[in-house]
């Protein structure tokens, strides 16, 4: 089983003979080098993991590229999305608890939640709102368009024995007990200088043998920045020096071992 990261949250995972695809995003930021809409036809099945644009806005004209691929998602999303022109047929609703079969693949849909935008991540990027205020604007009228409605999943994807937990965003839910020991975690890092200390907990108790790290790019300026890993990567060093830390290229495939 391999993985590949297309930038932001969008991630592919292949075993030879079926491919699946997370939270497909073109991102906006003319700067960067990124994946384009054709780069995510021939999937065989795309499952989403909440409704904000930067998780589904490139979802319509994927859909209009591949006319086959089936799309994966809770209700909220669905509904956006049949209100932005993806036909019905093409959208298969899923809930926490559901297990799926496609392919050779075992996925099972767990409950999550977003995380929270620290003031500090919000005082970096405010300058660049300010100057790009036109397209804050737009941002804001996309997120307000496109909501997730706390509903937010995460996957566990299973292969041969091989086991991956997928988050689109990271924090975890009170009272659930996620999967412990999987072969890769691929943790979101998005949305907060905090990443570090707000996985601590949920990596001490879940172990995960490997980290996959995503979403920290600057994927649709001013709102984003590029959001550095190196202090996540240190603070797993020293507290779990057996786990292995992942900092993928883009369209790089790696093995999940």
């Amino acid at each position: 089983m391999k993985i590949t990261w297309y930038g932001t949250a969008t991630v592919g995972i292949d075993d030879g003979e079926t491919k699946l695809l997370f939270d497909p995003f073109v991102r906006m930021n003319k700067r960067i080098d990124t994946t384009p809409i054709e780069g995510f036809t021939g999937f065989d099945a795309i499952f989403l993991t909440h409704g904000h644009f930067d998780h589904i806005y490139s979802i319509p004209a994927l859909v209009q590229a591949d006319k086959n691929v089936p799309v994966y998602c809770t209700k909220t999303p669905k509904k956006t999305l049949t209100g932005r022109g993806v036909p019905e047929e093409r959208l298969n609703l899923i809930q926490p608890g559901d297990e799926l079969q496609v392919g050779g693949f075992k996925i099972r849909v767990w409950q999550f939640r977003h995380i929270v935008f620290d003031p500090i991540y919000i005082l970096t990027v405010t300058p660049k709102c300010v100057v790009m205020f036109p397209r804050l604007f737009w941002q804001a009228y996309m997120n307000k368009k496109m909501p997730e409605k706390k509903e937010i999943v995460a996957y566990e994807i299973e292969r041969d024995g091989k086991r991956v937990f997928l988050t689109g965003s990271f924090r975890d839910t009170p009272g659930v007990d996620y999967p412990h020991d999987v072969d890769l975690f691929v943790l979101a890092n998005g949305g907060s200088v905090f990443v570090p200390e707000k996985t601590a907990g949920f990596i001490d108790k879940y172990t995960p043998k490997a980290i996959l790290v995503d979403h920290f790019d600057n994927a649709f300026p001013p709102v984003t920045r590029n959001v550095s890993v190196k202090r996540l990567q240190k603070k797993i060093a020293k507290n779990h020096p057996e786990i292995r830390f992942i900092i993928p290229e883009e369209r790089k495939e790696i093995e999940v071992e």
